[in-house]
């Protein structure tokens, strides 16, 4: 872990996204207030370890939180703060909010999402979860796959 949080320490602050930054990669202008935006119920599809889920999140709690209430097993995950990349996910289809997610701007752009700190924004959101050294390889290679 010691290693992991060096290298995540290592990326230039100017490249992580900021709250305002990472809202808006996920089609959300960081102006509109959260609850307005994403306090409905919805329902996201999570593909996870070969089987699929379909979670039903609040609007208010995590898409992991959500999975976590839901039954998924074997979720990895450790602070729920968007710091320690341990629950990396794949946005297939439709759009999620993260804020405060340690994420590079170029990177979120390419879809890839912490379960943790991400809200769906919407209907028919779809993520498959993706280990933590698959989002580390993007992340420290600036985004560039």
């Amino acid at each position: 872990m010691a290693a992991v949080t060096r290298a995540v320490l290592a990326v230039p602050v100017a490249r992580l996204a900021t709250r305002r930054n990472a809202s808006q990669v996920r089609g959300v202008s960081a102006s509109q207030p959260r609850g307005a935006t994403l306090a409905m119920n919805t329902t996201v599809t999570i593909n996870h370890q070969g089987k699929s889920y379909e979670v039903e999140c609040d609007g208010f709690d995590s898409i992991l939180d959500a999975a976590i209430d839901h039954g998924i097993e074997d979720l990895s995950y450790d602070c729920k703060m968007g710091v320690c990349m341990t629950c990396p996910s794949k946005v297939k289809s439709g759009n999620v909010t993260m804020d405060g997610a340690m994420l590079s701007d170029d990177v979120a752009e390419m879809g890839f999402a912490l379960l943790c700190v991400s809200l769906p924004d919407g209907n028919d959101v779809t993520i498959d979860t993706v280990t933590e050294e698959e989002l580390l390889d993007v992340q420290l290679q600036g985004g560039a796959m």
